[in-house]
């Protein structure tokens, strides 16, 4: 098999080579012409040596044993032959070359080998062929030879060599026949074979010869290509190349290397590749690299060029010697300034606040944690949760531009309010954090706090409007290296919510309690979603009682949560969770709902209340929910019976008491609920015909030990009489109370001395009725009642 791989490859070199042809590739005949017609002339040179005592020779053998008209012929062979020779030596001395004169020069070639070869003949074959020489080894050596340095001289021109050796061989393949007869054809055969195998041997050199050029050429050519090319980069490139020395040291440094570096080229030869760049902790990378002999890729290092601060990237790898041993390095560098600018800008703007320049969250975590790190011994750290009071109505009645530079201000303020270790920056929208860190005595920081809030609280002047800013503080300390920032952060959120509750403008430092309600309320949040789906509420009703008959004219509906696992809750409970949360509007959609299909159920004269939260009010589907109510449920509209607190009213004033107007003008009664405990303001009153006052509990708990308690209510009662109002005095719990506000003149009672909160089945006179075909009807859709809603109110 391997026999037959040697053959196979060595058939293939040899059909490569008998079928090479220079000339058929316009690139390959121009790249190896010029060393043609060169080799030809060196050639000349040694054959017209060669040629000296072959030719004393040939004349002193042709002198001794030829006739004269032999002598003559082979004299004139000789003669050709030299001349050739001559003439081919002095060609290598012309200094321009022309290619497209090549082919002719070939063609000239190809006829000059021709006449040497004939020439040969008249010298040596015609001779030997009559018999004017000798025929032995002599002859046959010089017959060879003729042979040898004919194809050796033309050796560069196949074509050529060719003739040079196929015509003397013919000839002296016939004078051999015609000195020996048929017993010179084993001669003959021999002469071909040599001939061939000379023939052969020559192309196979000329093949080499050609091969070998034309990859010189190639390389030559690359290697100027490549060199352009790396001037070019040098130049014009952002990248420049470098080299050093064995020590490390900058040499043949290039006009650009010298411009970024910002040096004159003899001063930045000489320097070491570290020195030029800044100390630091990738200057100290660097060195270490250099020192292990390691490849260094795509390192960012700092460089001061001018008195500017810049960047470069560098690779670079260690040249060896023979010996192993490091010899020099050589690399590229690029100026990245532009580009590290703009990941340093992108960086702070993913760690900054763009409007107030302040460290954002993420930054303000990361901080938090490391300052929670270095923590030691007793040391404190406090965290200050800081929100901008009623900064919405700042938003609303100044707009957004006058916002963000109270935001501004806010943010510079705290900045310029804190010491240099400690850390303010703003969360989000209104919010801001303050890390102290290291506090050595945290009943301190109430005060601290106060500071920070009196100076931040300065008036503010704002397109010629003085703006008084307020702010809540929530605190959160630690001296527990475990805690985390979020979690720390969180717990001064609790604590500012607390402060806003107890009124803004304060400072509340959060206790493990506090997390404990807010768990809790979180925990009813979650409850509250799936309630009403589970079916958890129920309704109780409490009589109202008609002071002078003592007979109920009417119920409040209350709402109860029966939790599965805490039991029954009350409204006082969760309703503040429902209305923070949004769940009271479907909770209070059901109430309604629920109460006019009981009150269905009962005598006609009593009435059912319901309560309405602010929320509520603001819902687009009260009206539709009440109008379907009543017509579902198919009682008369004075019936239902909705009470509101002031709060309702205060609260988007306008559109609240349009929406009133709206309801009442269906034949809805309207009380106002807990009067006396707000503003109280008697232009309500006067705004809207409210059907019932409902006076406070507060009023009635101490009325009978106190008469302010009492004057206020006659008061209230009396006004209400003089406005054509109905007046209920609420927790009636003893007969003292009673008599009392019956003096005072109201009108209606309610409370535990009457009855409790009564589940439905417990109702006098209740008596269950089928539902009426309306309250089978599907419900009303959205659409077509907000389109009624909105066109009563065009109206």
């Amino acid at each position: 098999m391997i026999a037959n791989v040697m053959l196979q490859r060595l058939f293939d070199i040899h059909k490569e080579f008998w079928s090479f042809d220079a000339a058929s590739d316009p690139r390959t005949k121009e790249l190896i012409a010029r060393q043609q017609l060169r080799l030809i002339g060196d050639v000349s040179r040694i054959v017209s040596f060669i040629m000296i005592p072959v030719a004393i020779y040939m004349i002193v053998n042709l002198y001794i044993f030829a006739s004269r008209p032999f002598l003559a012929a082979g004299l004139f062979g000789l003669a050709v032959v030299i001349f050739i020779s001559a003439r081919n030596f002095r060609r290598q001395k012309r200094q321009v070359f022309d290619i497209r004169y090549f082919d002719a020069a070939i063609s000239l070639l190809c006829v000059e080998s021709v006449i040497v070869a004939l020439a040969v003949t008249l010298s040596i074959a015609f001779p030997l062929a009559f018999g004017q020489i000798p025929f032995n080894e002599n002859s046959v050596i010089l017959a060879l030879g003729s042979i040898i340095i004919g194809g050796f001289t033309y050796g560069s021109i196949p074509r050529a060599q060719t003739y040079a050796i196929a015509i003397p061989t013919v000839t002296l393949s016939i004078s051999f026949l015609v000195i020996k007869g048929a017993s010179g054809i084993q001669s003959v055969s021999l002469l071909f074979f040599f001939a061939v195998a000379i023939d052969s041997i020559y192309r196979l050199f000329f093949f080499n010869f050609a091969k070998r050029h034309i990859y010189a050429a190639e390389q030559k050519e690359a290697a100027e290509t490549v060199k352009l090319l790396l001037n070019d980069y040098a130049e014009q490139s952002s990248d420049w190349l470098w080299e050093t020395d064995t020590d490390k040291r900058i040499v043949r440094a290039s006009n650009r290397f010298a411009t970024a570096a910002g040096l004159s080229i003899d001063d930045l030869n000489g320097t070491h590749i570290v020195d030029l760049f800044s100390e630091g902790e990738a200057r100290q990378t660097l060195l270490r690299l250099i020192g292990e002999g390691k490849p260094i890729r795509d390192l960012v290092l700092p460089i001061s060029v001018a008195g500017e601060d810049r960047w470069w990237r560098i690779s670079c790898r260690v040249m060896c010697a023979l010996d192993g041993r490091s010899k020099a390095l050589r690399g590229a560098a690029t100026d990245i300034t532009n580009e590290q600018r703009a990941k340093d800008q992108i960086a702070r703007l993913a760690h900054y606040d763009s409007l107030t320049d302040l460290p954002n969250r993420s930054l303000f975590n990361e901080s938090m944690e490391r300052s929670l790190a270095r923590l030691q011994g007793d040391q404190s750290l406090a965290v200050l949760y800081v929100d901008i009071d009623r900064f919405k109505a700042i938003n609303d009645t100044m707009g957004h531009s006058a916002g963000d530079r109270v935001l501004q201000a806010v943010g510079h303020r705290l900045a310029a309010a804190i010491g240099t270790g400690d850390i303010a920056a703003r969360l989000s929208g209104d919010e801001f954090a303050v890390c102290l860190s290291c506090i050595e005595n945290s009943e301190d920081l109430a005060d601290i706090a106060a500071a920070i809030i009196g100076q931040v609280s300065e008036p503010l002047k704002v397109d010629g409007h003085n703006i008084a800013l307020g702010i809540s503080i929530g605190i959160a300390v630690t001296t527990d290296q475990s805690d985390s920032a979020e979690d720390l952060l969180q717990r001064a959120d609790i604590a500012l919510y607390r402060s806003k509750e107890n009124g803004r403008g304060r400072v509340t430092i959060f206790e493990p309690h506090m997390l404990q309600s807010l768990q809790d309320w979180r925990s009813m949040e979650l409850d509250l979603q799936s309630a009403l789906k589970r079916r958890e509420f129920e309704l109780l009703y409490q009589p109202l009682i008609d002071i002078e008959t003592e007979q109920p004219i009417g119920y409040e509906a209350l709402v109860r949560w029966n939790h599965p696992t805490r039991g029954v809750i009350m409204p006082d409970e969760f309703i503040p969770v429902a209305e923070a949360t949004g769940i009271i509007i479907p909770l209070g959609e059901w109430v309604i709902r629920s109460a006019l299909h009981e009150a269905r159920n009962w005598p006609d004269h009593l009435s059912v209340a319901v309560n309405l939260s602010p929320t509520q009010m603001r819902s687009p589907n009260l009206l539709p929910t009440i109008i379907h109510g009543l017509a579902s449920a198919g009682i008369e509209t004075d019936r239902l019976e909705l009470e509101i607190t002031e709060t309702v009213i205060m609260s988007n004033n306008e559109s609240n008491f349009d929406l009133l107007n709206k309801i009442h003008s269906l034949g809805v009664k309207i009380a106002l609920d807990d009067f006396g405990t707000g503003y109280s303001s008697l232009n309500y009153l006067r705004s809207f015909p409210f059907d019932k006052i409902k006076i406070d509990r507060c009023f009635v708990e101490e009325v009978v030990s106190r008469e302010d308690c009492q004057a206020i209510i006659r008061a209230v009662a009396g006004l209400a009489t003089s406005l054509g109002m109905v007046t209920t005095a609420e927790g009636i719990e003893c007969e003292e109370q009673l008599a009392q506000v019956k003096r005072a003149g109201c009108k209606l009672v309610q409370g535990h001395l009457f009855s409790k909160a009564i589940p439905a089945h417990e109702i006098a006179g209740r008596v269950v009725k089928s539902r009426p075909e309306l309250a089978d009807m599907d419900p009303m859709p959205e659409s077509e009642t907000t389109l009624d809603y909105t066109r009563r109110r065009i109206g």
